[in-house]
């Protein structure tokens, strides 16, 4: 076909937005017309356009049209060249999900030898006292070899763990998401998991590495599954280096627990965690129920513990999560959870047996941290202003004053001793 002679496209010939390429030249063509339109327009000089005399007039009719073509010429340019913004958009979004898609589909796996198994099974056998109930847990690791390497603990029918492996697991693995299975005598959607020993099945993803699988005779309740998420959380720790943050009830008292074991025994904050699973299963505990006595035993009853009565345990295991967190962005409904209480009732206990807020025994710990360290650190490489913006004393002048208030000296004194 001939197409030399063919009028130029409209706007809406524009390729869209599955066109391999704009057409480059035709746009550079058009903008050399338009300029060389716009070029004779605007040359005054070489026509008569002012006046009465029958040339004037028709220089400015002439003037008119060609300025009214450029105009038209640029609108039919603007079009194509939106038409080709609009398709390079839409190409480029098409290669990110494109992206997103391969990097889904195949996550960056580990070789076999560098899945850290020792490891992976401890967890696995100290995830066993998830709750009461849970009779198996297994993590899950996908490798580059194209083989999946397992810890297992506990026991379950070898028909079971297959189909978990070939349902749940399987679809975690593909998208990514938590699997949960409150009666598998019932659900339709894994028909291959109905047994009479394991009723609740749990799926979490470990990051995009593989996944953490329990088996229960009870349905995992939101505690249990909060406490799962923290386990999920350190094998996808033990793979990748990553650590998810606490965010709820359960988690915030978990992490607080393994944050005090880690101090007593003197470990590394996954070290923590591990010790906290370690006590629930040598007591036979749920974590939660460990993680509560924990906090109960070794939380910190403080230098101005009052006579009298003792204390509740909400007020330590709040206290514990203050000092285990004093270096953190928290807020007084962080320490409500950690306590097990709402706002008005964490107050109110603070009130009643320290005669203080949950913010103000914060501000103490902080004040207190940033004395410790004050007196530790080198004037030569840290300031005042350092130790102060670490312990989220953002004024100052007023981080002076009531260090001199409690301390009876200002924190360049100390610094300097």
């Amino acid at each position: 076909m001939n197409t030399e002679n063919r009028p130029p496209r409209a706007a809406a010939d524009v390729p869209g937005p599955r066109s391999s390429r704009p057409d480059v030249g035709r746009l550079a063509e058009m903008l050399d017309a338009i300029s060389a339109e716009l070029e004779e327009t605007g040359d005054p000089d070489h026509r008569v356009v002012t006046g009465d005399a029958p040339e004037a007039a028709e220089n400015r009719a002439v003037q008119e049209t060609q300025a009214s073509l450029a105009r038209a010429a640029a609108r039919a340019l603007r079009g194509d060249l939106g038409g080709i913004r609009r398709a390079n958009r839409t190409t480029l979004d098409d290669a990110q999900r494109a992206r997103d898609h391969v990097r889904a589909a195949h996550p960056i796996r580990p070789a076999a030898a560098d899945v850290p198994l020792d490891d992976l099974g401890r967890l696995a056998r100290q995830a066993l006292a998830l709750t009461g109930s849970t009779l198996w847990a297994e993590l899950a690791v996908p490798t580059a070899e194209g083989t999946v390497v397992t810890a297992t603990a506990g026991h379950l029918p070898a028909a079971t763990v297959t189909a978990l492996a070939d349902g749940p697991r399987a679809a975690v693995l593909r998208t990514g998401s938590t699997v949960v299975v409150d009666d598998a005598g019932v659900d339709d959607r894994w028909p291959d998991l109905r047994s009479a020993t394991a009723r609740a099945v749990l799926v979490l993803p470990l990051g995009l590495r593989g996944t953490v699988s329990f088996a229960a005779t009870d349905a995992f309740d939101d505690p249990a599954r909060a406490v799962a998420r923290e386990i999920a959380a350190h094998g996808s720790g033990l793979l990748t280096g990553d650590a998810a943050p606490g965010a709820v009830r359960a988690r915030s008292l978990v992490v607080t627990a393994s944050t005090l074991l880690a101090r007593k025994l003197v470990l590394d904050p996954p070290g923590g965690l591990d010790a906290l699973l370690e006590r629930a299963t040598s007591a036979g505990s749920t974590v939660l129920d460990c993680a509560r006595h924990v906090v109960d035993e070794l939380g910190p009853p403080g230098d101005d513990e009052p006579t009298g009565p003792p204390e509740p345990a909400t007020l330590r295991r709040a206290l514990a999560f203050l000092e285990g967190h004093a270096g953190d962005d928290i807020d007084v409904a962080d320490v409500a959870g950690a306590a097990g209480l709402g706002v008005r009732g964490l107050q109110a206990v603070f009130r009643r047996w320290r005669g203080t807020t949950p913010l103000g025994a914060l501000r103490d710990i902080r004040l207190r941290r940033a004395h410790e360290q004050l007196q530790a650190a080198d004037p030569r490489e840290t300031t005042v202003a350092d130790v102060a913006h670490r312990w989220y004393f953002s004024n100052a002048g007023r981080f002076s004053v009531i260090y001199r208030r409690r301390f009876h000296c200002s924190p360049s004194e100390t610094l300097r001793a």
